[in-house]
């Protein structure tokens, strides 16, 4: 996939959006990865790797490597709320169909940051903490949209060498090597119904991208 010119000037889309967002100074351009997840203290989902891409307000996260097999990946998209310490995430685009919040609150170091928060499994409220670690801070952030009859269908973060994209079927994350963008890692969710992974690429690469932010 060779790389291409992208629209210089914004798209007004701020009925696509949250009225609300606002951008935390600590994390705008940081592409971050998680090095742990704990459950009331016990690690959990050792396996799964988690990329981040956070732009003024908008975001994309990216978690593949799931261990039951029946699930690929997940991933979702959309803009964040910050009112220091928290930091709330509307997903607008979701793999799993939950277009809703998830809320931290995070304490910033050198390295990148701690996230802690209340999560519910089987019905038990327990907390949580994640460890995410900066891969790099980008110079220039640009956030895509791709939208049909007014309502939100994908996003796009391109920031450096990395390019991401979220809709409700599937997710990738393509990496720049020598002027060309390759697949880094790719899935298909239920909403993809049995489409290849493919299909999901042929998609993103003929979307019409409308830019929307750039920091």
């Amino acid at each position: 996939m060779s790389k291409t010119t992208q629209p210089q000037v914004e798209f007004d889309a701020a009925s696509l959006g949250i009225a609300s967002a606002s951008p935390c100074p600590r994390l705008t351009n940081a592409v971050l990865a998680r090095e742990h997840m704990l459950i009331a203290g016990a690690k959990v989902e050792e396996s799964v790797e988690v990329l981040w891409l956070q732009g003024k307000t908008w975001f994309i996260d990216v978690r593949t490597g799931f261990n039951d097999g029946t699930r690929q990946g997940w991933a979702f998209a959309g803009q964040i709320e910050w009112a220091n310490p928290k930091v709330t995430f509307h997903h607008l685009v979701d793999t799993a169909g939950d277009t809703g919040v998830d809320c931290g609150s995070f304490v910033f170091t050198d390295f990148g940051c701690f996230e802690a928060g209340e999560v519910t499994r089987d019905g038990v409220t327990l907390p949580f903490e994640e460890k995410w670690c900066r891969v790099t801070s980008s110079t220039c952030t640009q956030t895509f949209v791709f939208h049909t009859d007014n309502q939100l269908a994908a996003v796009k973060i391109v920031q450096d060498r990395r390019t991401a994209y979220v809709c409700q079927f599937g997710a990738a994350v393509y990496i720049e090597k020598d002027g060309l963008l390759e697949v880094e890692r790719a899935f298909t969710s239920a909403a993809a119904n049995g489409h290849s992974t493919q299909y999901v690429l042929d998609y993103f690469a003929s979307a019409n991208w409308q830019l929307i932010e750039t920091t």
